[in-house]
């Protein structure tokens, strides 16, 4: 006789992952959502206290989320937190690892990848210097353990996270000296039209300029950070201005003070598993790069396999909590829980706030875009692969002796092969190859994932597997 399985598998506890494990827990499915961290809600519902701060108030995004959690206990939900996805395969089969304690396998009939992003970073000399952090840490720093990294500090690269994180420092009791943004102020303006109509946006938009423009705080426009200086630990840094196209411009360096500086250059979506799953990936600048493909009702290339949240584009928790709806409908379609008319009535508006959502998230990603002449100015003697120290010259050398994939690159010298498994080096490094070679980045094939996705102790594989399968009271 054939083991009950898991209905639903959901991968990531972010606003998409819990969003339709809410709408899914009323259609009598056992549903598992398995997240690598501590808590659920992603990195936006984590919250901590900090030395002045200590009644900081949630905003109604938060209150969403908060709410979800809550909905989610208990039931038919399985919640294992602490506990990675290491391999999935073509039939479905999710190995897992719970706390590097335990190994579990599953074949749920439904899977929903709602795995998020992370940030994209563009190496400068010096960027691997003791003191120079990225702004997403910064605001792990703040939320998860209740530390602002440093009395005064510098943020620095382009796109809107680094003022959210500068506000949050500010608000939190930190100082920030200087922004240093690679946008001008016209690039900014002509954003804020996408916020019309988008009153959360625009509320939360206009708090976090109100925080900064009210602090002692700096904003330079069109300035890049090109160099990070200091003998064991970051001392200095060297910025310059750049022109309209991204390139620097000739002898506007100047140093500065630094004790520590947050840098953050947009985002990336996590693809692993879905790649691993076999589904088809995208390229698509205003999606923030590469993406698992999706259709309409967000069901990728492989049957069974659904996708949500950032990693069908990079968009916002807005986007992720539409798409968290609409998978999950799309899902109790598929399972016959809801019949086409039914499905059609409750996904019409939905789709529509989805295109809205989209065209915030095409002009979000256009202030983080990687111009050729921001590749241009990344110096040879810059690591750009900082697990094997791999520097932009030995990658162009690669290129120039006929290395013109990312895989070739790989095998040539090892970009990619660290222990994190090229998540920090290959954004920049398929834009880098494009460029050099002159190839559409669409052109290009990501590199191929192999189980396991994440670094995992050999003595955790060695444990035996055990089948993972639902344990609901009455269930």
């Amino acid at each position: 006789m054939k083991h009950k399985e898991y209905d639903v598998a959901i991968v990531g506890g972010g606003f998409s992952g819990l969003v339709a494990a809410g709408i899914l827990k009323d259609h009598d499915l056992d549903i598992l959502i398995v997240d690598e961290t501590n808590r659920l809600g992603g990195q936006y519902l984590k919250t901590h206290p900090i030395r002045s701060n200590p009644d900081t108030e949630r905003n109604s995004l938060q209150e969403i989320g908060f709410r979800q959690i809550e909905n989610i206990e208990g039931g038919r939900v399985k919640i294992m937190t602490r506990t990675r996805v290491l391999e999935i395969n073509d039939r479905r089969e999710l190995l897992l690892e719970h706390d590097l304690e335990q190994l579990f396998v599953l074949t749920p009939e439904i899977i929903l990848l709602a795995a998020g992003a992370r940030e994209k970073f563009v190496p400068f000399k010096g960027w691997t210097l003791p003191g120079v952090i990225s702004t997403g840490a910064v605001q792990i720093m703040m939320k998860g353990s209740g530390v602002i990294p440093a009395e005064d500090m510098i943020i620095g690269g382009s796109g809107l996270f680094l003022y959210t994180v500068a506000s949050e420092v500010i608000t939190n009791g930190g100082r920030v000296s200087t922004i240093f943004d690679e946008n001008s102020i016209i690039q900014k303006l002509s954003f804020t039209k996408n916020l019309i109509g988008q009153g959360e946006k625009l509320k939360e938009g206009f708090g976090q300029a109100a925080r900064i423009l009210f602090s002692p705080t700096r904003m330079r426009h069109r300035y890049r950070i090109v160099e990070a200086r200091g003998e064991n630990e970051l001392e200095e840094i060297s910025v310059a201005k750049v022109d309209r196209l991204g390139a620097v411009i000739p002898g506007s360096e100047r140093v500065q003070p630094c004790e520590c500086l947050a840098v953050g250059n947009g985002f990336a979506a996590n693809i692993e598993l879905g790649l691993l799953a076999g589904c088809s990936p995208e390229y698509d600048t205003d999606k923030g790069g590469w993406v698992i493909a999706a259709a309409e009702n967000l069901e990728t290339s492989v049957p069974g396999v659904f996708a949500a949240g950032e990693i069908t584009g990079v968009g916002g928790a807005h986007k992720s909590i539409t798409e968290g709806k609409l998978a999950a409908l799309s899902i109790l379609n598929k399972l016959g829980k809801i019949d086409d008319f039914q499905y059609a009535d409750e996904t019409r508006s939905l789709r529509k706030e989805r295109k809205r959502h989209l065209q915030f998230g095409s002009a979000f990603n256009a202030l983080t875009h990687l111009s050729p002449e921001k590749i241009n100015s990344i110096s040879d003697d810059t690591i750009l692969c900082r697990c094997e120290d791999i520097t932009m010259g030995q990658i162009k050398g690669a290129i120039v002796a006929g290395c013109r994939t990312p895989v070739a690159v790989k095998r040539a010298i090892r970009t990619g092969m660290g222990i994190c498994q090229g998540r920090i080096c290959t954004p920049v490094l398929y834009e880098i190859i494009g460029g050099f070679t002159r190839t559409p980045i669409h052109e290009l094939t990501p590199l191929s994932v192999r189980g396991p996705v994440k670094a995992v102790p050999l003595e955790v594989l060695a444990k035996p597997i055990s089948l993972l399968k639902p344990d609901f009271p009455n269930g």
